[in-house]
C-alpha cells in the first residue's frame, strides 16, 4: 500500500509527537532521573516538595497554571539563562499545553544539571480533564535595581541588611514577598531590608554567590551571619534577625 506524500508527513510527525510524549530518553548524569510522571503522582507525592515549571506561553497561562507553578516560556531566548535560578537540588515537575513542549524542556534541565527531572504527561489539558484544579497567573514582582557597587557600600556601611534575591517571575519568590514586606514593616527601623532582583543584574548574583532563588541573607556590620535558600518560614526570618542583632 502506497502513501500519499503528505498523508505519509503527517502519519510521521504523530509518532515523532507521540514518541517526545511518552519516551524521555535517559538523564546524562549517572542517578539522575528524567521521567514521565501522571497526574496523580503530582497531585499525591510531588506537589508539596517538587518546582513546578510552566514552559507555556503568556497568552496560554493567562487561561490558568497549576498552583505555585514558576512560569519560564520555553521560547524565551534566555529560557537556559533563566532555569539556571532555579533550585537543582530540588525534583522539578514540567508541564505544557499537552506534553509535546514539556518534553523538550525537561531534556533541556536534564542536560543543565537538573538531577530530578519529571515531564507532566498530557500537559495541562490532562490535569484539567482528571477535574484537578488550576489558578489565575499572580502578578510578576516589581524589579528592584540596584547595582553592584550601591548594593556593596549599603552591607558594608549598614548595622544590619536582609537581602531577598529574587526574579520576578519566580513563583517561591512570589510566595515569600508578602513575608518580606511584613518583616520591613515590623523590623525596618532595626534592619535595613533590601531586594535584590538577580535576573536582572545577573553579577549581583554572582558576587553574592546566589546560585538559585529565592535566597536569604542576613549581613551584620559588612559580614554574612546567615542565609537561607528557599521558602523560609517567618518565623525562622524573625528570629534569625533577633539573634543577628543580639
Amino acid at each position: 500500500m502506497l502513501f500519499h506524500p503528505l498523508r505519509l508527513a503527517i502519519l510521521l510527525f504523530v509518532s515523532t509527537f507521540f514518541f517526545a510524549c511518552n519516551s524521555l530518553g535517559q538523564h546524562p548524569e549517572e542517578g539522575g532521573i528524567l521521567e514521565n510522571i501522571s497526574n496523580e503522582v503530582l497531585a499525591k507525592t510531588l506537589m508539596d516538595k517538587a518546582l513546578i515549571l510552566d514552559i507555556r506561553t503568556p497568552e496560554e497561562t493567562q487561561l490558568g497554571i497549576i498552583e505555585g507553578a514558576t512560569i519560564i516560556n520555553l521560547y524565551d531566548d534566555d529560557f537556559e539563562a533563566k532555569i539556571q535560578l532555579l533550585e537543582k537540588s530540588k525534583p522539578i515537575v514540567v508541564y505544557c499545553a499537552s506534553g509535546g513542549r514539556s518534553s523538550q524542556a525537561a531534556a533541556i534541565l536534564a542536560e543543565q544539571g537538573f538531577m530530578e527531572v519529571y515531564n507532566l504527561k498530557g500537559g495541562l489539558y490532562g490535569w484539567q480533564n482528571e477535574g484537578l484544579p488550576v489558578t489565575k497567573v499572580l502578578n510578576d514582582l516589581e524589579s528592584a535595581m540596584i547595582t553592584k557597587e550601591e548594593l556593596t557600600i549599603l552591607v558594608q556601611e549598614s548595622n544590619a541588611v536582609l537581602l531577598d534575591f529574587y526574579a520576578p517571575w519566580c513563583a517561591p519568590c512570589k510566595a515569600m514577598a508578602p513575608i518580606i514586606e511584613d518583616i520591613e514593616k515590623a523590623y525596618g527601623e532595626i534592619i535595613h531590608v533590601e531586594r535584590v532582583d538577580v535576573a536582572a543584574n545577573p553579577e549581583l548574583g554572582k558576587t553574592f554567590n546566589v546560585s538559585s532563588i529565592p535566597v536569604f541573607a542576613i549581613y551584620r556590620k559588612g559580614k554574612e551571619v546567615w542565609r537561607s535558600n528557599g521558602l523560609t518560614e517567618k518565623s525562622i526570618l524573625v528570629d534569625e534577625i533577633k539573634k543577628a542583632l543580639e
